[in-house]
């Protein structure tokens, strides 16, 4: 019992650290003094911490085994993957002075973790004994309406009217792939959520909804990153960067909340 209280307490004080450090900088930091740089070469510690703690939950929950298992090892990669891209983007900062070198090799990271968390989504349907379908109107709206929407967002915000021309093969690939790709995991944990809520009482429906926000606040970061780096206006420690911090978190406190299930249902099993 004592432990899970300390995990909390290290997810919400780190979180509450990052919070203070970035609304200090936003209030009195300048563009170009360094602490914005240490702000954007170590908010990737948080993912780094949710990662680590949703493996250990992982494993409580017998690994492999269970969906449940499966759900917090794909999401635990994701993380761990978001803070081998930031890490990487780091290095490439100190090692040769560049910032911002985007696209960079650290999006090989950032990419793949769509990937996980797609698969993520999908095992954390299973495990609330649903099976993610089209069948229903409503399903079929949240699945189309909303994908349609975050691509048509980004379609106007990032696409239209921008000179591809001036921009590498890679760039201009991640700029179609990156909204693509967040708009299916992002459908599938909407449809999971509406799911979850008439299975075993709703009790699963809190847990997809951490996911459901961290997942949209990530799309919201990674849109809002494009934007300003396509415009030439990104800066370190802006706001894309605390996005990705309160998505971390939130994908963190998921972690949490089916820790306190499993030590739940071991209670119900004395």
């Amino acid at each position: 019992m004592k432990s899970k209280f300390a995990l909390k307490f290290l997810v919400i004080g780190l979180f509450t650290a990052y919070s203070l450090w970035w609304l200090y900088i936003m209030a009195f930091a300048g563009p170009e003094d360094s602490i914005r740089d240490y702000f954007s070469d170590t908010y990737g510690i948080v993912a780094g911490l949710g990662g680590f703690l949703g493996l250990i939950f992982a494993h409580k929950w017998d690994g492999c085994k269970s969906y449940v298992g499966k759900a917090l090892i794909f999401f635990s990669a994701g993380l761990f993957f978001q803070f081998l891209g930031q890490l990487s983007y780091t290095i490439e900062f100190y090692a040769y002075g560049i910032e911002n070198s985007y696209p960079s090799f650290g999006e090989i990271f950032f990419f793949s973790s769509i990937f996980f968390y797609i698969f993520g989504v999908w095992y954390v349907a299973k495990s609330a004994g649903t099976t993610i379908s089209l069948k229903g109107f409503g399903k079929i709206l949240a699945a189309t309406i909303f994908p349609l929407l975050m691509i048509a967002f980004s379609y106007f915000m990032f696409i239209n009217g921008t000179d591809f021309e001036s921009y590498g093969l890679v760039a201009n690939v991640l700029t179609f792939a990156y909204p693509i790709g967040q708009a299916i995991y992002v459908s599938l944990a909407i449809l999971t959520f509406f799911l979850a809520f008439n299975v075993v009482g709703g009790t699963m429906r809190r847990r997809v909804f951490f996911i459901l926000v961290a997942c949209i606040f990530q799309y919201a970061a990674d849109s809002t990153f494009l934007y300003k780096t396509i415009q030439d206006t990104w800066v370190p420690a802006g706001v894309s960067e605390y996005m990705f911090v309160v998505s971390y978190f939130l994908m963190s406190m998921a972690f949490l909340d089916f820790l306190y299930a499993y030590e739940y249902l071991q209670g119900r099993k004395k």
